[in-house]
Parts: C-alpha cells; sequence; structure tokens
C-alpha cells in the first residue's frame, strides 16, 4: 500500500528531511570534540514529565531529521552504527527517575541503550510501529546530568521522537489526577459513528468564485446543514474552527485581543450547535493551531515564549468553552504531537481550560501514529485509513470489550477512527466537483460492523461545499449506512 494512504500522509502531513545547518552542524562539533555534549541544559522538571526531543539532541554519525514543516518538530532516522543522540539535564531535585523512550522499532535484533553518565539502561524494539519504551529507573544526583541514547543491537532502530523523563510517584499522581478528571464517552459509543467537516476559509463552491470566508459564515444554513446530518444517521458533527488559515466562525474576544478580523459576527458555532442539538446530534470543534498562517502565528509568542504562547492557548479555548458550555461537547486537537508535545505542554492544564462550561466535555489530542502524548484527554484521535488494524486497535479493542485501549501505545482512551471518505480533508479545489466515496456501501457498513462490535467509533471526514451541502453521492452512501448500523432511527422517518 502506498506509503501515504498507509499512514494517513496528505500534504500537511508529508514529511521532509530537515537540512542541518552549517553554523549548527560546526557548533555541535566542536561541542562534541570538548565533551561538553550540547547546546544548552534542559531542567528535569521534578513534579511534571520532561520531554527530551530526539531532534533537539546533539546528533553524532549518520542520522537524519524529518521536517514537519512550520511551528512542528519531527523525529530522528537512518541510523547507522556511530549515531547517537545526546542531551543535557539540570537535575534541581535529586531522586529517582522513570526513563521512557518513543520510537519506531526495527523488528528483529533491535536493542536500544540510554546512557546516564556511566550508567546504561537498555531495552528491546522489537516492534515495527511506534510505541512507547520503559528503560528503567536511575538515580539523579548530579547538578548536570548527560543522557546519550545509542541503537546498539544487530538491527538498527528505525526512528526515535523523543526521551521522557519522569519521577515515579509524579507518574502515579498525574495518571490519577488525568483519571479524577476524566469524562465519561458512553454517548459517543452510542452515536456508532459521526461526521467531521473541514469547512474553513479555503473552501470551495462548486463552482464559480468563493466568498469571503465571514460572507460564507453569514451564508450558511446551519437548519439544512442539520437535516443533512440527521439523514446521514451521524450521532455527532466534528466542525473545524480553525485550519492552515486561522479564522473563528463566529465572536471570540481573545481571538480579536490576538489578531483582529479573524472573527464573524455572525455566530455561526452557537446556531449550529442549536440546529443540531433539535435533531439529537452533537457538536464537537476541531481546532488547529494555525502555524501555516505567518501573520496569525507570529501573535501567538510561539516562536520567543511558549509559557505566553500555552497561556494564549489556554484563553482562547477556555473563552470557547465559556461562551458555549454544555452546546459542545468535546475538542479535536490537531497537530498536539509536534506542535504542542515537544515544547512540555502544560497538559493538565489545557485540558481544564478545554473543559470550560462543561466538565463532561471529551478531549482528542491528537499523536497521529505515535503513542498518547499525555494522560488529560479521554479520546483517541485515530488519523489514519479505515484499516484492519485501526478497527481492532492492533489488537488492543477486543470484540465485545469497552471500547477502551487496553494496553500499547494508545492504553485507557476510548478507540476512534478519523478517516476521510471522500478524496480530501475539505473541498479546496476550485470549478471542481467533490469527489466520490473511497469506499462502497457494502465495503464500508461491514467494516463499521466490526468496528462497533469493538466500541470503536469511526469519525467520517466529509467533505463539503462553501455553502456547507455535501455530494449526492455521499449522502447517498450515508443513508445506506444509516438504514444498516441504525435500523431503528431510519424506521422512525
Amino acid at each position: 500500500m502506498d506509503r501515504a494512504l498507509r499512514y494517513g500522509l496528505t500534504a500537511s502531513r508529508r514529511p521532509r528531511i530537515a537540512p542541518r545547518p552549517l553554523v549548527l552542524m560546526v557548533k555541535t562539533a566542536l561541542l562534541g570534540c570538548l565533551g561538553l555534549g550540547i547546546l544548552h541544559a534542559q531542567t528535569i522538571r521534578p513534579d511534571d514529565l520532561t520531554v527530551l526531543m530526539a531532534a533537539d539532541a546533539v546528533h553524532k554519525g549518520s542520522v537524519t531529521t524529518i521536517d514537519m514543516g512550520p511551528g512542528k518538530i519531527g523525529w530522528v532516522e537512518s541510523w547507522d552504527s556511530s549515531a547517537s543522540l545526546s542531551w543535557t539535564g539540570k537535575i534541581t531535585v535529586p531522586g529517582s527517575y522513570t526513563l521512557f523512550v518513543i520510537l519506531q522499532g526495527n523488528g528483529r535484533g533491535c536493542l536500544v541503550e540510554v546512557t546516564i553518565g556511566s550508567k546504561p539502561l537498555t531495552a528491546s524494539c522489537l516492534k515495527t510501529d511506534w510505541e512507547r519504551l520503559e528503560l528503567g529507573t536511575v538515580e539523579l544526583s548530579a547538578p548536570v546530568q548527560s543522557f546519550t541514547f545509542r541503537s546498539v543491537g544487530t538491527s538498527p532502530v528505525a526512528k526515535v521522537f523523543s526521551l521522557e523523563i519522569v519521577k515515579p510517584e509524579v507518574e502515579v499522581e498525574l495518571a490519577d489526577q488525568a483519571a479524577r478528571d476524566a469524562a465519561p464517552t458512553d454517548w459517543m459509543v452510542q452515536a456508532k459513528y459521526g461526521v467531521m467537516v473541514h469547512w474553513t476559509s479555503q473552501s470551495k463552491p462548486e463552482q464559480g468564485s468563493p466568498l469571503a470566508y465571514c460572507q460564507a459564515v453569514r451564508n450558511f444554513d446551519a437548519h439544512k446543514f442539520a437535516d443533512v446530518v440527521d439523514e446521514m444517521g451521524a450521532g455527532y458533527v466534528v466542525f473545524t474552527t480553525s485550519h492552515a488559515e486561522f479564522y473563528f466562525p463566529g465572536p471570540n474576544k481573545v481571538i480579536d485581543e490576538i489578531l483582529p478580523g479573524r472573527t464573524c459576527s455572525r455566530d455561526l458555532i452557537g446556531d449550529l450547535a442549536q440546529a443540531l442539538s433539535k435533531k439529537g446530534v452533537k457538536l464537537e470543534l476541531y481546532f488547529h493551531p494555525g502555524h501555516d498562517d505567518v501573520e496569525w502565528w507570529q501573535r501567538t509568542h510561539f516562536d520567543d515564549d511558549k509559557e505566553k504562547y500555552f497561556d494564549l492557548w489556554c484563553r482562547v479555548i477556555g473563552q470557547i468553552g465559556q461562551q458555549y458550555g454544555p452546546s459542545i461537547a468535546g475538542y479535536w486537537f490537531d497537530d498536539a504531537a509536534f506542535t504542542y508535545y515537544p515544547y512540555n505542554a502544560p497538559w493538565a492544564k489545557m485540558s481544564a481550560a478545554s473543559k470550560q462550561g462543561n466538565p463532561k466535555r471529551l478531549v482528542s489530542y491528537n499523536s497521529w501514529i505515535l503513542p498518547k502524548v499525555n494522560d488529560f484527554y479521554e479520546v483517541f484521535a485515530g488519523e489514519n485509513d479505515f484499516s484492519a488494524e485501526m478497527i481492532n486497535g492492533f489488537g488492543f479493542l477486543p470484540v465485545g470489550g469497552t471500547g477502551k485501549f487496553t494496553g500499547g501505545p494508545q492504553s485507557g482512551l476510548q478507540g476512534q477512527i478519523t478517516t476521510i471518505i471522500n478524496s480530501d480533508w475539505g473541498h479546496f479545489k476550485v470549478n471542481t466537483p467533490i469527489s466520490p466515496p473511497r469506499y462502497s456501501p457494502d465495503t464500508t457498513i461491514a467494516k463499521m460492523r466490526d468496528a462497533i462490535s469493538r466500541r470503536n467509533v469511526p469519525t467520517f471526514d466529509v467533505e463539503v461545499y462553501q455553502d456547507g451541502s455535501i455530494s449526492p453521492e455521499t449522502l447517498a452512501l450515508f443513508k445506506e449506512i444509516r438504514r444498516a448500523i441504525k435500523p431503528e432511527a431510519h424506521q422512525e422517518r
């Protein structure tokens, strides 16, 4: 299968090889020769998990850094026997710390080692999918401590994303806090399936020139859209509030403070929530950080002050939650693995902001094909193809189970598969009809029945025109799905 399809790769997901700037290469080489280890030391937090990114380490030997695009940090791959990654950490509270590494193994003979000072910790990396490996626990007492990662087996590791360091008791405390704050996922399982729409500032009509975004917001027929969703049988809608260009389809005073002109006077979110609620359909919101929008991104402080950035993020999300309260059932946060996780995001604070106005609001942080990025969310984002492996949760979503992953990289999360039903995440091409559905009714229904038997919830991303309509072929497919999956709903109509 094509790699892009196998991993759900779209234009926003295709990684690039990042050239290492010459100055950085020379500086790294000099520091290595002097035995100084890294450009700067990162404080190892005693009260939270600390992330050290492979891309930020001092690299020796033949390794390649993958560039995921602006505002993101990727992984390191292409290992040889001489390769290593080195970090330096500041230890402010001496004690026992557990080390984990997020990597993709290489099958038989894969073994990795992290040396802390002179103490080595090793672990086998026999799986060929991304996983979080526990390396072991070590005493950290020196004020400044070095960490060096190597692939020491007969088969080199495939990819390395990060090293994680946390006190064992803190790991337990974080998990307990997250469990206390977790919202129930029962309604999502009972919904059986939902739809996502990337209706954005870049959405196009079937024919002709697109309207300006806020004009399109004013013209969007929320009641007609709700009628179509009802015909499709979806139990919830994930509606896009920001994407490649950062715009919000309604008022938001915090966004206005950051960059005026990016909100609209009509409250489309409020109107949609009301119209969908009358049909018994819940509304979730998709949120993208907006790193592809240069003007917006420069105002977020991401490049100069990460603490300010995350404070602003929490203010924006908290304001949305306060505006809509229980009308918003969930959030689907994109790029969590590449934009938030690498910078030691304040996950507990972010998730608390996400639940303002509705403590039962569900949260999905998109980790794409990587392990879950923290404990403070309930639902696996599941961005991938509608494959057998995704349906059975790579063996961790058994038939008749709870719908929660019983182990593996997404352990404890509610199963969800977010996959495109047409050819792209949104309808972004001018004077072009929406592409036919990728799957036949029989194939889709068979896959859905398998997923539902495991309480794994499919979320189908559907292309929509700028007026909010979908194609007749897509609607016909979902009418067949509704008849098969929700016959009681079909009989009521």
